[in-house]
């Protein structure tokens, strides 16, 4: 097998390889130089093709070589070529442009805090500029970020696991077994890659949580979970749980609160809290309210994420894979039905708890207030139970009763299928509706 890091001073097309200039979990980086042009190289280890997939491996190539010509971006790294080497038994390889500057992770406690609006609206648009002709990087951290010395240019690099959206393969797309990207700048729904929505928004709320930890290390010089990433199994559930503390009084509000808002852990709250707009720059927050409405918001959801983080930690991640997915369910459908209460407006204030009755069964509650001017008169109380069917141990048995605070009952539904968060929240909320239904009389 060819040694792919020891290949200083032969030719792969042409371009002289001078020197080993950096190393990656998938292929090794050479300075190169072709007819006095200066290039990046990157030929990806042999190891890494027979363990990812090399057809994988090829289609992200090919991706990435859908950039090649002329500069696309100004804060995007060019594609000069690439292909399989024919010097190297077809390895792998992709010809790039040479950045000077510094990698952001290594430069990270340098950048001066007058710096970060600029730099954030340069990655911003180079990630809006792929999402515009339909690809998604990734893998945005500050180790795949080249700044100028001078800390006035960004520019993204490493397309290694670029992907075209809408995918078949959803949130899920990996390689093998492996997770390709990187775990501490990546949101849970993309870490766990169990979410079933392919759609655009479910991709650029990755992003957007992508360019919020990014953006966290810039405002607090370290990387993100720092201090909750030994062992590896601790930054697995930071990234799950963690709400990670964001705030130095040097650095302007906005950029705080938008760090935080980029962070949140549930992506469809993400985005709605979120948009390319919000990386231009500071609003105007004499005349916009919405700043104000997100800061409320996002002290709310902050809140939530504290408590269920809590609540996870007194609960035993159960070891039977049958357990665990139930015991998955019933956190996500919490999640999915909170923010569903949240958007549709209809509904009092209330409050959400969910709880164990035991390792096959699962309650959530949901408490309204009363509120006149909603037309609902009396407090009601909603308990979803999931648990695992007596008979077919694959089901899922939900149950949902609604009541009024003095026990009568407005709704009692039932049903046996193998439910999907998508799905048992499509029940749970179609059955909220009724009872809002019920309980609204007609004008």
């Amino acid at each position: 097998m060819i040694d792919v890091r020891r290949l200083s001073g032969t030719q792969i097309q042409g371009w002289v390889l001078i020197n080993a200039y950096d190393e990656g979990a998938d292929g090794i980086i050479y300075v190169g130089e072709r007819d006095g042009q200066e290039a990046v190289v990157k030929i990806l280890f042999p190891e890494a093709l027979a363990k990812n997939g090399f057809a994988d491996a090829i289609e992200r190539l090919e991706l990435q070589l859908s950039l090649k010509g002329s500069k696309r971006h100004p804060n995007l790294v060019q594609i000069f070529e690439g292909g399989k080497a024919a010097e190297l038994d077809d390895i792998p390889y992709l010809v790039m442009e040479f950045i000077s500057g510094k990698s952001l992770d290594k430069a990270i406690k340098s950048v001066p805090r007058s710096a970060i609006p600029s730099l954030l609206k340069q990655l911003a648009d180079a990630a809006r500029y792929l999402e515009s002709i339909g690809l998604v990087h990734r893998d945005i951290k500050p180790a795949n970020i080249v700044i100028s010395d001078d800390f006035s240019q960004l520019t993204l690099l490493d397309l290694g696991i670029v992907l075209m959206t809408p995918s078949i393969d959803a949130i899920g797309r990996h390689s093998g077994k492996e997770f390709v990207a990187t775990t501490r700048y990546s949101p849970p729904e993309f870490v766990w890659r169990k979410e079933e929505s392919a759609s655009d928004d479910a991709w650029r709320a990755i992003t957007f949580y992508q360019i919020g930890a990014t953006l966290h290390d810039l405002i607090m010089r370290k990387p993100l979970f720092d201090g909750w990433d030994q062992p590896r199994a601790k930054l697995y559930d930071a990234v799950r749980f963690h709400s990670p503390e964001i705030n130095t009084p040097d650095c302007e509000e906005w950029l705080i609160q938008l760090a935080r808002c980029c962070l949140v852990k549930n992506w469809r709250e993400r985005i709605q809290l979120v948009s390319w707009e919000s990386f231009n720059g500071p609003p105007d927050i004499d005349v916009d309210l919405s700043f104000q409405r997100q800061k409320i918001k996002l002290r709310q959801i902050r809140s939530s994420e504290i408590r269920l983080a809590n609540e996870a930690n007194s609960t035993k991640d159960p070891e039977n894979s049958r357990l665990h997915e139930l015991w998955d369910l019933h956190n996500k459908v919490f999640m999915e039905i909170r923010q569903f209460l949240m958007a549709v407006q209809i509904f009092p204030k209330f409050s959400g708890t969910y709880s164990r009755v035991n390792d096959k069964q699962y309650m959530l509650c949901f408490e309204f207030e009363a509120d006149s001017q909603l037309m609902f008169s009396k407090q009601i109380v909603a308990k979803v139970i999931l648990s695992v069917d007596n008979e077919y141990e694959m089901a899922t048995e939900l149950k949902v009763m609604v009541m009024f605070i003095e026990g009568e009952i407005v709704f009692d539904g039932k049903w046996t299928e193998m439910l999907t968060v998508e799905s048992a929240s499509a029940l749970i909320q179609q059955s909220l509706i009724q009872v809002a239904d019920k309980i609204v009389p007609p004008a």
